[in-house]
């Protein structure tokens, strides 16, 4: 996931957010710096949580929104807008959001009976250019495939 911002002089930010928690403020100290009498040094923190990223705000004296409503914590997704102090942000979503699709798709034939061996041989028979050779035998190994439980309370 990733944070869009502009700068005060019209610069197009982007912060990529991963599984080390961020936090936002004004302070020298904070992951993204932003330069706004509005926000408090420390102002809020985004960090992921059980698969989900959430946004808490770190007792800022303005508050931190999401979307228009204040918020103390909430679970962020792709096209949320957050604002600190004057400053907005977009949540989207970086070049993995294909390999999420794909793996859903996935998950959910396994949930309807389809095997593994017959999802790869799809997967391989789809795929264009020199691979035919992955198709001719069976598959020796079973793939393991695990989910995360999602859980609706954060920390």
């Amino acid at each position: 996931m990733r944070l869009r911002y502009m700068k005060t002089d019209g610069t197009q930010m982007e912060f990529e957010i991963g599984e080390k928690p961020i936090t936002i403020g004004r302070s020298p100290d904070a992951d993204v710096v932003i330069l706004d009498e509005k926000a408090s040094r420390i102002h809020c923190g985004i960090r992921l949580w059980d698969g989900d990223f959430y946004i808490k705000d770190l007792k800022s004296r303005n508050g931190t929104y999401v979307n228009g409503e204040r918020v103390e914590l909430a679970k962020l997704k792709a096209g949320d807008r957050i604002q600190v102090g004057s400053m907005a942000f977009s949540f989207d979503q970086n070049g993995t959001a294909g390999a999420d699709v794909a793996l859903q798709e996935v998950e959910k034939q396994m949930a309807d009976g389809k095997g593994y061996g017959t999802i790869l041989r799809e997967i391989v028979h789809n795929m264009d250019g020199g691979i035919e050779a992955a198709t001719s035998g069976e598959v020796e190994k079973p793939i393991r495939v695990t989910t995360r439980k999602k859980s609706n309370q954060a920390e």
